[in-house]
């Protein structure tokens, strides 16, 4: 990291502390950008609280655990039970929902103090989840596991992964979920790494083609009034009606801590493994828009990356 931006760094707010304690993982899911090399690399749970503690000395406010599958470790409510002593603002965890279906181990979570889940849903029906997991049944775990959650007071958030098999039917995908309570959603673009590498062809669907179905599924989120919906990895060339929820056209202020690295900013990081091309300095958004991920560009080439060269009304 250059020293530019360590300075930076140093006078700016520490958001969120993102913890992964492991890469090990219940469900198979066919887009996993996981890389194959991470294996079963898991951290000690004496480390575990160590890396918290040293979150919340840094000044961290929030305290986010993900993974690999977090539910799966022994550990996790003595994890999120710690960092409530510590005074996070918030503690949520990154999930699969799995085991989120047993009622006494969702009540044991939120009792420990966890306030906000993730959970990371591929479909609005069965056979489209089930077969992205790979887990027969774990669509209808899910649909439990946010009725134990509601019943329990936590904050629900759905993830969900764009993907050959689901994009088209993501406004079906919001009004159903709507329809069950929940209100915040994030359209996430897969980086095409591990097995989402090795499945391209059957589950891979280029940024271009998911778009329009990405852009009505915002709207119906607008449109319900629901609380929010944000992009991943899309450009603002592909999706400019809906730059202001691009994630990656704000400050993440977040650093993240596993068995295997550290990395102080994901903001600094992740632009090292992006590419901007000749043409994207005509773009308004040259400054602003971090590029687009190199794995990408090996499979569906460049071409659909476009600069915008005029500012619309609004902008």
């Amino acid at each position: 990291m250059d020293k530019d931006y360590k300075k930076k760094l140093a006078k700016s707010e520490r958001d969120l502390f993102e913890l992964l304690p492991g890469y090990t993982c219940n469900a198979n899911c066919r887009f996993c950008s996981l890389r194959i090399e991470k294996g079963k690399i898991e951290s000690n749970t004496e480390d575990l609280f160590l890396s918290i503690y040293q979150a919340k000395k840094e000044g961290f406010k929030y305290l986010g655990i993900g993974g690999g599958e977090p539910t799966i470790r022994k550990d996790l409510v003595s994890l999120i039970a710690f960092a409530k002593k510590l005074n996070f603002e918030a503690i949520r965890i990154e999930t699969n929902g799995i085991l989120l279906s047993y009622f006494d181990y969702c009540r044991d979570l939120t009792e420990a103090g966890l306030d906000f889940v993730k959970i990371s849903i591929h479909g609005h029906k069965a056979e489209i989840h089930d077969s992205l997991t790979r887990v027969p049944g774990s669509f209808n775990k899910i649909m439990q596991a946010i009725d134990n959650l509601q019943e329990l007071g936590a904050r629900i958030e759905i993830n969900t992964v764009i993907n050959k098999q689901n994009y088209r039917f993501y406004p079906q995908f919001v009004r159903f979920f709507a329809q069950k309570g929940i209100g915040s959603f994030c359209f996430i673009y897969p980086l095409y790494t591990g097995k989402m590498a090795e499945n391209w062809k059957g589950t891979g669907v280029n940024i271009k083609r998911a778009a329009p179905y990405i852009n009505k599924s915002l709207k119906l989120i607008e449109d319900l009034e629901l609380d929010k919906g944000i992009i991943f990895n899309i450009p603002p060339c592909c999706l400019e009606e809906q730059r202001n929820r691009m994630v990656e056209l704000s400050s993440f202020n977040t650093k993240v801590a596993s068995p295997d690295s550290i990395t102080e900013s994901v903001d600094y990081e992740r632009v090292k493994s992006k590419k901007k091309f000749e043409r994207c300095k005509k773009c308004v958004y040259f400054r602003s828009c971090e590029g687009i991920w190199l794995d990408y560009i090996n499979f569906f080439g460049d071409k659909e990356f476009q600069p915008i060269c005029k500012k619309q009304k609004g902008i």
